[in-house]
């Protein structure tokens, strides 16, 4: 079978950003890198750290507790936080294992998604992920939140639960704005297992999260079946203004 231009992309991105290379930049690393990142990209990627919006997690200049859009905005989970933000700098690493078939890096993302975990004021007891619309899932052959979700679980123990069903095929939510993510998503989710859901202290995990309308859509249905609390964690949070605001924290 001849093989098709995307398949053939991958092979040469495997190539370049095998096991060894940096998945920031594609240098090489130390062999015991856990997170295949380079000394050079550990230090210039805009990790979070203690300046962020308690209830979304965007990293924030100043001494305060919320962004501007979270300030007067109510959500269905309880808080969200990041490992990191997306920026022109980070944006390809995301891009690479979500569209171009780099499932390996979902071992290095993952460890850095414990490690965030491990230190942040999340509590669960038990994580869900964000189910894709089946044709979609097709086209790409898996869903990046599942498989996070998957290898998070064999990290730290969590119970992996799969509750959550996609009842409609959206537009994709990259393509909207705010105020149309936010209506594109409504009802996009339905519980499948009440029992399972009932009491737990939830935690979604996510690739990315935008305006949050995609999170809160989940928690929102999640909250009704039952659940105790809802919190979030995704690889990477937007900023607004871009990666120019971040450069005094970066230096």
């Amino acid at each position: 079978m001849k093989e098709t231009t995307k398949e053939k992309i991958r092979k040469v991105e495997e190539f370049l950003f095998g096991s060894r290379a940096c998945i920031c930049c594609g240098k090489e690393c130390d062999g015991d890198n856990e997170y295949k990142l380079c000394k050079d990209c550990m230090d210039v990627i805009p990790f979070t750290k203690d300046n962020y919006c308690l209830r979304c997690g965007e990293i924030i200049k100043g001494d305060y507790d919320y962004c501007i859009k979270c300030k007067d905005r109510d959500f269905e989970f309880d808080y969200a936080r990041s490992v990191f933000a997306y920026t022109e700098l980070t944006a390809p690493i995301i891009f690479r294992f979500k569209y171009n078939g780099l499932r390996s890096y979902v071992y290095p993302l993952t460890k850095l998604l414990r490690d965030y975990f491990s230190t942040s004021d999340l509590i669960a007891d038990s994580v869900v992920f964000v189910p894709m619309p089946e044709k979609r899932q097709k086209e790409r052959g898996y869903n990046q939140s599942f498989e996070l979700a998957k290898e998070f679980c064999k990290l730290t123990g969590l119970e992996l639960l799969e509750v959550l069903e996609r009842t409609k095929d959206n537009v994709k939510q990259a393509t909207l704005n705010a105020k149309e993510r936010s209506e594109n998503i409504k009802g996009s989710f339905k519980v499948i297992d009440k029992n399972k859901v009932k009491d737990r202290e939830l935690l979604i995990i996510d690739d990315v999260m935008t305006t949050g309308s995609t999170a809160n859509e989940c928690a929102k249905v999640l909250m009704k079946a039952g659940a105790r609390n809802v919190q979030v964690l995704t690889l990477a949070k937007t900023v607004a203004g871009g990666i120019d605001m971040l450069i005094d924290d970066i230096k």
